[in-house]
């Protein structure tokens, strides 16, 4: 069985993955930061900052579902101009190409059991 391969060399190049790990990157330190401001807030709000305290929470929170979404919806971005960009060939593969016939191991595998897995 003769082993193809292709190589495809295209003058384009992939799109740039710089803003989804900057973005990623942001999303995880915001994430982070979420347990530490609830303590810094839980702090505030026992030494009388009450409103103060609701406020740290919850303009952290919402800046780490911010950072997330962001970087969720780039990174969806990111995979449809990879797929468009790459195109795939998806091909579905025969039973006989599952298994190779000359092993020439020295053994008897006439009663091999073919699995695909």
């Amino acid at each position: 069985m003769a082993m193809r391969t292709t190589i495809r060399h295209d003058g384009d190049h992939a799109p740039s993955a710089k803003p989804l790990i900057l973005l990623t990157t942001i999303a995880v330190l915001l994430l982070v930061a979420v347990p530490i401001s609830i303590l810094v807030a839980l702090f505030m709000i026992v030494f009388g900052h009450v409103t103060g305290g609701f406020a740290v929470i919850g303009v952290t929170v919402l800046a780490a579902i911010l950072a997330v979404v962001a970087a969720g919806a780039s990174g969806f971005r990111h995979l449809q101009k990879v797929v468009e960009h790459k195109s795939f060939r998806v091909v579905q593969l025969g039973q006989r190409d599952y298994h190779y016939e000359g092993d020439n191991c020295g053994h008897d595998h006439s009663n091999d059991e073919i699995r695909i897995i």
